[in-house]
């Protein structure tokens, strides 16, 4: 009793129902397989297959490509009967030299199938006439003499190469090593490029004072860029001691074809997997009860993983197929002709959650015709209009810059102004906005531009 009032302190059993979102293992692992980039699943397949003896592995990589890879080996084209004979082996062809750069470029270089005959052994040349550095070291002229071909059309072979892994690999000069490198890069300042084309010189003299008036910035920003462009590799084929070059292997190919993109799921470089004979048969030959169970398990898991990487490749081709619908344009025009695209937008056709599509799109790279990109470079953020259509970020920061450039110089435009100004067109975008967008130009402040133009 407590203050004259009894007071119950027995306990009582109560049912209590909530509700609780478990995943399921099979789902568990799918997502998960989704989520690795080509080297974490092959790197998962490869250690499942030592946990489950009823997985096979096999370490033939795609049979064309070494096909493909012999030939340019050899300097030859293989007839497909002498290819198809039993005696052909492409590894033996192909893998008894000493794994190397050049193995490596040649690789690339075989997935090149749109490439002509004659233009497969141009780039071969190329591959062949690098120096320790990765520089080329012969001219273009002496290409297309060699070959009868126009220079035009050598000058368009040795781009090709040039975007090969390493970045930088096929250059003429440092210049051109450190320009090829540079356009790779999102994240490059805005005036780097610009600096190694014309002012590389004037870098090295640390002319900073110089540079900072005729690029209308401050010393500041000219020495961030040149810490940038430090962090380049002047020399492609040479490494620190400390470095280990990693190359993008794209788990995705995309290739055009009659004005039409195919999409391919490269998965050439994955481990081949399969269930293993002789365990099957011991199943089936129905052996002691825990064994049949052990085996009953093992199986299961084998064809989960089997099951997990199929999905894989089906969500990574459905999402990508929905990606490139939309950004047609990027393919035909570059990164200028990004429309905006957002997660939602894809999960809603697909028919599948966010967080799927993030998952798929996590550490992947998809491989153009205008080079290898990140698979979330292609999503772009937009902004609204008063007209319902969304004006892509890239589009907004255009006209931000073409508000700046026409400007009068001795008045320039405040960020409110130019939010202002925007709004006239249908886009409406905050103030602290345009001044983010500004300063990612490269631009001033209003009160600082007009005083660097007294």
């Amino acid at each position: 009793m407590v203050g004259g009032v009894f007071v119950d302190l027995s306990m009582h059993l109560q049912q209590k129902m909530e509700t609780k979102l478990a995943l399921a293992p099979q789902l568990k692992q799918a997502l998960g397989i989704l989520k690795f980039s080509m080297q974490e699943l092959e790197n998962y397949i490869r250690d499942e297959a030592n946990a489950n003896s009823l997985i096979e592995i096999n370490e033939q990589h795609d049979r064309e490509i070494l096909i493909e890879m012999a030939r340019l080996h050899q300097g030859e084209l293989y007839s497909y009967t002498n290819a198809e004979d039993e005696s052909f082996d492409p590894l033996t062809q192909v893998a008894s030299k000493e794994e190397s750069i050049e193995l490596f470029l040649m690789e690339q270089l075989a997935m090149q199938k749109h490439l002509e005959r004659v233009e497969k052994e141009v780039i071969l040349y190329y591959i062949r006439s690098l120096n320790g550095d990765g520089y080329l070291d012969c001219d273009v002229e002496e290409v297309a003499d060699y070959f009868n071909l126009p220079i035009s059309q050598c000058e368009n072979l040795l781009e090709i190469f040039q975007s090969f892994d390493p970045a930088g690999i096929g250059a003429r000069s440092l210049l051109e090593c450190l320009v090829l490198q540079l356009k790779r890069k999102e994240d490059a300042p805005k005036l780097s490029i610009s600096l190694v084309q014309n002012h590389l010189e004037d870098l090295a003299d640390q002319r900073f004072d110089f540079l900072a008036q005729l690029f209308n910035t401050s010393e500041e920003e000219v020495l961030s860029v040149l810490s940038y462009i430090q962090t380049l590799n002047p020399h492609p084929l040479i490494q620190t001691e400390d470095e280990k070059t990693e190359y993008i292997v794209p788990d995705l190919i995309v290739e055009e074809f009659n004005g039409e993109y195919i999409i391919q799921i490269n998965d050439r470089y994955l481990p081949k997997i399969s269930i293993n004979k002789e365990y099957e048969e011991l199943l089936r030959a129905n052996a002691n009860p825990e064994t049949n169970d052990y085996l009953k398990t093992k199986l299961s898991d084998a064809l989960l993983l089997m099951k997990g990487i199929e999905q894989r490749h089906e969500t990574l081709y459905k999402v990508t197929k929905v990606i490139l619908e939309k950004q047609k344009p990027f393919l035909q025009s570059g990164k200028k002709a990004l429309q905006p695209l957002r997660l939602k937008d894809v999960a809603e056709i697909v028919e599948l959650h966010e967080s799927t599509i993030s998952r798929a799109i996590s550490d992947k790279y998809i491989q153009t015709p205008l080079g290898v990109f990140p698979l979330k470079a292609l999503f772009m953020r937009g902004v609204k209009t008063e007209s319902g259509s969304v004006e892509s970020i890239i589009t907004i920061k255009d006209k931000i810059k073409a508000i700046i450039e026409n400007e009068n110089v001795k008045k320039p435009y405040s960020d409110q102004k130019i939010s202002n100004l925007l709004l006239l067109e249908g886009i409406q975008i905050a103030r602290r906005t345009v001044a983010k967008y500004r300063e990612e130009l490269g631009f001033l402040q209003s009160t600082k531009r007009a005083r660097d133009s007294k």
